[in-house]
C-alpha cells in the first residue's frame, strides 16, 4: 500500500484545526505520514497539534518561527518520506476518501497528478457550494502540454493552488515554494511541477476537498488587490511559457490575462464589501 505524506502548514487556526486533523486521521487510506508544521502560531494551534500527535503515531509536529506558509510547506517537503504528497490547509477539511480516490488513478503509470473537486463552505452566508466537478477534456493528441495547462488556467481555478491534489513525491520534493513572495507562489509551484512531470493530469470529479471560504488572512486579501502582484505573476507565467510560444499558447495566455483582470476587479470588490 502506497505511503502518502500529508503536509499541513498551521498558523493561528485553532477554531478549525481539530476538524481538519480529524478528517485526515479518519482517511480510508491509512498508510499516511501526517506532517504538521506550526509556523509560529500565537494561539493554541501548536498545543492542538501536539495533543493530536500523542494520539496517532503517524503524526509528526514541527514547530518553527513564523516564516510564512511557503516556508512551512518547504519544511514539510524536506521531512516527507512518502511516495506521494498532498497539501491541506489547516482551516479546511477533506472527505474520508480523499486520499484513496486521488491515489487510485495512479494505477495508470501515465498519470502525473490527480486533482479533485471541492465543496465550498460559505462561512458567512452559511451554505455549502459544490464546485469543480464538471467534465474537463483531456489533452488533445497534438496539443502541447503548456497550451493545455494554459487552457486549464483559463477555465479552472483549481490549477492556481497546491491543495486538492496528489503529487508524485520524487518530483515534488525537488521543487520549492518561493518564500520571498506572498502572491501566486502556489501557482508557480504547480506550474513548475506540471511542466517537469511526465504523464497527464487526471481529474476526479468528486468534491473531496472541503474549502472553508471566508477564513483568508488579511495578507492574502491585501496582496490580491495590488495590480502589480498580478502583473508580476503574469510575467512569471510568460517566462514559464518560454521565448517562442506557439499561436495556440499565445491565444490561451491572452485569455488567462483577461481572467486575471476580472479576478483582480472581483478581489477589490470583495475587500471593499468586507470593510
Amino acid at each position: 500500500m502506497n505511503k502518502v505524506s500529508i503536509i499541513i502548514p498551521i498558523y493561528n487556526t485553532e477554531k478549525y484545526l481539530k476538524a481538519c486533523l480529524d478528517s485526515v486521521k479518519n482517511q480510508t487510506h491509512q498508510n499516511l505520514e501526517i506532517i504538521l508544521v506550526d509556523d509560529g502560531s500565537t494561539d493554541d494551534s501548536g498545543k492542538i497539534a501536539d495533543t493530536f500527535a500523542k494520539s496517532d503515531q503517524r503524526v509528526k509536529v514541527i514547530h518553527q518561527k513564523n516564516a510564512g506558509q511557503s516556508a512551512a510547506r518547504n519544511r514539510g517537503l524536506k521531512e516527507a518520506t512518502g511516495e506521494f504528497i498532498s497539501f491541506i490547509d489547516s482551516d479546511d477539511k477533506v472527505d474520508k476518501t480523499f486520499i484513496e480516490k486521488l491515489l487510485a488513478p495512479y494505477q495508470d503509470a501515465n498519470t502525473s497528478i490527480t486533482v479533485c473537486g471541492r465543496h465550498y463552505e460559505m462561512l458567512r452566508q452559511k451554505y455549502r457550494k459544490t464546485v469543480y466537478i464538471s467534465y474537463i477534456r483531456p489533452r488533445r493528441k497534438h496539443e502541447s502540454k503548456k497550451a493545455y495547462i494554459l487552457y486549464l488556467l483559463t477555465i479552472d481555478g483549481r490549477m492556481y493552488s497546491a491543495i486538492d491534489k496528489l503529487f508524485r513525491a520524487p518530483l515534488a520534493k525537488k521543487l520549492k515554494f518561493n518564500e520571498s513572495i506572498n502572491f501566486s507562489e502556489d501557482t508557480n509551484y504547480v506550474l513548475d511541477y506540471l511542466s517537469k512531470a511526465k504523464g497527464e493530469i487526471h481529474f476526479v470529479r468528486e468534491p473531496l476537498y472541503i474549502y472553508n471560504f471566508g477564513t483568508e488572512g488579511s495578507t492574502i486579501r491585501k496582496s490580491s488587490i495590488i495590480w502589480s502582484n498580478w502583473q508580476a505573476a503574469y510575467q512569471n507565467l510568460k517566462s514559464w511559457l518560454g521565448p517562442h510560444p506557439s499561436l495556440q499558447e499565445r491565444f490561451w495566455l491572452h485569455l488567462v490575462h483577461l481572467r486575471w483582470r476580472i479576478s483582480f476587479i472581483r478581489s477589490k470588490r470583495r475587500v471593499a464589501k468586507s470593510q
